[in-house]
């Protein structure tokens, strides 16, 4: 695990360091794969990934993740990565995270692609500089910086339109060897009816008479998004401020069977920053506070969603202050530390009854790490040990039966998690890896109090704890070779206790519980290649096993919910130069179950989508055509009924995701976009 990313360079694997490190690079350098014991992947959206690429499609490309979706383009999405679950899964800007320590889920739909530089999918341990809490991994998501600016066009099925610019530069001149202070901004507007045709069997299996083909209702959404940055440099120091708004009002669809005509949901969210960054010969430091706002307003006058008319409100806050130091007193020797803070809060207001009281909790963590190196820096040991608290003392009382699970009865709670990274690097272009480590993640307060439509909270549970193992190697051929090469291969186990896990009941709402004991073991393979600067491939795998082992449970040996046994992604584009590029994408999602009684089966997804993009000239736009779901396919045959092994007869079911919402057939989207 890299504690100390910006001294790659001057520590090659085949350069012999100095005693004393010269700090040069800057953090916003891309980690490389094989100076890590993590498996991590660098995903850019460059040339290679269509216009109608969203930052979901792009993380679902690396191995080992699991992009859970509810239904078509800008609908909600989410990622799982190595069968976690998706709050195990911490998701950052430039490194500050919107869900701290797993509280809550990111909806990756909510984070324009246009606005980053690059996604870094980090799986299994996370490097210290991200706080290295996450259970399941972590995503990065870098924004741009680069001077100049761009715009863009789309519009295409379902009425779906996009526009977004970008903008960066200089605000003045350069003072000596000081760099001028310097602004990114980036906007984009959203919107679609995508009001698409699915099919819906009423629910009732083995009636085939009311089987039928519908479009989408109350589907339609609107969002406004975007980030502006500002940086002043004072010699070895810089002080940034960033903003990152967002404002979304959508309709809630519903299921496939149970669909909504008057669910709305609104989402106002806004991520504020100040930083700031110095360093010295042989370290550096980063020092940011951060305050996160999300309110949603949830109106449901008919009771649609789960049978009670709903017109309230959920305001989440997150005051934080984070510090991450490196230092490298010797070549050999790196340490590292991060120490942060929070105040977190949610307060649940129903507009036609009496306010809940607000909920506030106070967490801090400590990481303590180290990159050993030896051989000649083809070895590496990266120990960390994580220490973190939490004081419950101003959650208020729950309004239900005081438990031993209840966590009021815990106003303090602390622990401490040992991880271990091992790289080894016995030639420049081939690195083997390990890692162990033991997390806790406790339960955020939308788990605990939040109500939101379907899903109610439950103030009873406990903390889920995880260990998890990898191991693996990674290949890469010289530059300089006509088809460069480079892959992956890890096998990977999670072993979790009483892991927080959203349940389906018969009524299709849901509630977190505690599974006693859970077991998710996998392997995942990852391959790119370019060919002659014609040919660009990128191929992902990941097979993994889950289980619920909790003894006496009526849930024990089955699968865990959601939680698909293969993926697969294809890419493969072909250009020729600027002037054209062809692209084709594949993905395959194995069935997987909605419930933890393994009764409710999704069917396979096998998806194809391509693109056509051109630009005739310099001064020309780069136009591009592109599909998703080519083969416009929306339903699959499979056993009528999979609770029961005897039972041979088939049925058609729709294309779905995520507890049964339909995902669209064939979308066409036309854009056109400018270098200014």
């Amino acid at each position: 695990m890299p504690t100390l990313l910006l001294l790659q360079a001057a520590l090659a694997a085949d350069a012999v360091p100095s005693e004393v490190v010269e700090v040069s690079e800057r953090a916003a350098v891309a980690p490389d794969p094989l100076a890590t014991s993590a498996a991590v992947t660098v995903l850019l959206p460059d040339e290679r990934v269509s216009a109608s690429a969203d930052v979901g499609s792009l993380v679902e490309s690396a191995a080992g993740t699991n992009v859970q979706r509810l239904g078509g383009i800008g609908d909600f999405a989410a990622v799982s990565i190595r069968g976690a679950s998706l709050r195990q899964v911490e998701v950052f800007i430039d490194g500050v995270p919107l869900n701290p320590d797993g509280a809550d889920v990111v909806n990756l739909s909510e984070l324009p692609l246009g606005a980053f530089q690059r996604i870094e999918v980090w799986r299994g341990n996370a490097p210290l500089s991200l706080g290295a809490a996450a259970i399941g991994g972590a995503v990065n998501l870098v924004t741009r910086a680069e001077p100049g600016g761009r715009s863009s066009l789309a519009y295409g099925s379902w009425d779906t339109a996009r526009a977004a610019a970008y903008g960066g530069g200089s605000l003045g001149p350069a003072r000596g060897d000081t760099p001028a202070p310097t602004a990114q901004a980036f906007v984009e507007a959203f919107h679609t009816r995508s009001d698409y045709a699915y099919f819906a069997d009423n629910a009732t299996l083995y009636n085939l008479l009311d089987d039928h083909v519908v479009a989408r209702a109350n589907n339609d959404k609107l969002q406004l998004s975007g980030f502006a940055r500002a940086r002043l440099p004072f010699d070895a120091t810089t002080l940034g401020l960033t903003l990152v708004p967002l404002f979304r009002e959508e309709g809630l669809a519903g299921q496939a069977n149970l669909p909504t005509t008057g669910a709305r949901l609104e989402v106002t969210r806004n991520l504020t920053v100040f930083d700031g960054e110095t360093m010295g010969s042989t370290w550096r430091a980063r020092v940011y506070g951060w305050h996160l706002f999300r309110g949603e307003h949830l109106r449901d006058p008919d009771g649609e969603l789960d049978g009670a008319a709903r017109d309230e409100t959920n305001d989440a806050h997150t005051f934080g202050l984070r510090g991450t130091a490196s230092w490298a007193p010797r070549a050999w020797l790196m340490p590292s530390a991060t120490v942060s803070l929070r105040r977190e809060s949610i307060d649940v207001t129903d507009l036609t009854l009496t306010d809940d009281p607000e909920r506030a909790r106070f967490a801090g963590s400590v990481a303590l790490g180290a990159d050993l190196r030896f051989w000649s820096d083809r070895i590496t040991l990266s120990p960390v040990l994580h220490l973190s608290g939490l004081d419950n003392r101003s959650l208020g009382e729950t309004g239900d039966s005081q438990t031993a699970t209840d966590p009021n009865d815990v106003p303090f709670f602390g622990t401490a998690d040992p991880r271990l990274g091992v790289l080894v690097r016995p030639l420049p272009w081939l690195a083997l890896k390990g890692n162990a480590g033991s997390y806790l993640r406790p339960p955020d307060l939308v788990e605990l109090f939040g109500t939101h439509g379907t899903l109610e909270g439950n103030s009873q549970l406990l903390p889920e704890r995880g260990w998890q193992f990898d191991v693996g190697v990674r290949a890469e051929g010289p530059r300089s070779w006509p088809v460069r090469v480079a892959g992956d291969v890890s096998a990977f186990w999670l072993l979790s206790e009483d892991r927080i896990v959203w349940v389906q009941n018969s009524q299709k709402s849901m509630t977190p519980v505690n599974f006693g004991r859970t077991w998710v073991q996998g392997v995942e393979a990852s391959a790119t290649v370019s060919a002659f600067d014609l040919v660009d491939s990128d191929s992902a795998l990941t097979w993994q096993l889950s289980r619920n082992l909790t003894e006496g449970s009526a849930f024990a040996n089955n699968e865990l919910p959601r939680t698909p046994s293969l993926a697969l992604w294809q890419s493969l584009s072909i250009h020729w130069r600027a002037l054209l590029r062809v692209g084709y994408t594949f993905s395959y999602t194995a069935p997987n179950y909605w419930d933890a009684g393994n009764l409710y089966l999704s069917a396979p997804r096998s998806l194809h989508g391509a693109f056509l993009r051109s630009r005739p000239g310099e001064r020309w736009p780069t136009l591009e055509l592109s599909a998703l779901n080519l083969g416009d396919t929306i339903t699959e045959v499979v056993p009528r009924n999979p609770a029961d092994p005897d039972d041979d007869a088939r049925s058609v079911a729709a294309i779905t995701d995520f507890a049964g919402y339909p995902l669209p057939g064939r979308t066409l989207l036309f854009s056109a976009s400018w270098e200014l």
